[in-house]
């Protein structure tokens, strides 16, 4: 089976509040399936981006607001919300490295998330 660690989450379900950060988007375990039954990594992978939707919260953060977040890489998801929480303050453009994908201004996300990545909170 294909080892899809440090690129798909075990679970999309935030930490702390248990929120799906990526609501119809397979984890780990479950895109590994659909890879083992035959499907190309690069076709499931796109199947599963398909998903990504306006009540996504998918995206990355420095790891210095990630640690200071009191999260290991790689160490489950956190919805904005709870991140916030954690960090005591909202989010702001620069806590998003520009050149991931994930943080990319056409990527489908929640309306909170749009707006921490454009920088207006």
């Amino acid at each position: 089976m294909t080892d899809l660690s440090g690129l798909v989450p075990e679970s999309w379900l935030c930490v702390d509040c248990g929120a799906d950060t990526a609501p119809g988007v397979p984890n780990r375990i479950e895109l590994g399936r659909t890879i083992a039954s035959g499907v190309a990594l690069d076709d499931a992978i796109d199947a599963a981006t398909a998903k990504i939707d306006d009540r996504s919260e998918i995206f990355t953060v420095r790891n210095a607001v990630w640690r200071a977040a009191g999260m290991e890489p790689f160490g489950g998801c956190l919805c904005i919300g709870c991140l916030e929480e954690r960090l005591a303050r909202k989010l702001k453009a620069k806590d998003f490295p520009r050149d991931h994908p994930f943080n990319d201004s056409r990527m489908p996300a929640s309306p909170r998330l749009r707006e921490r990545r454009k920088g207006r909170g």
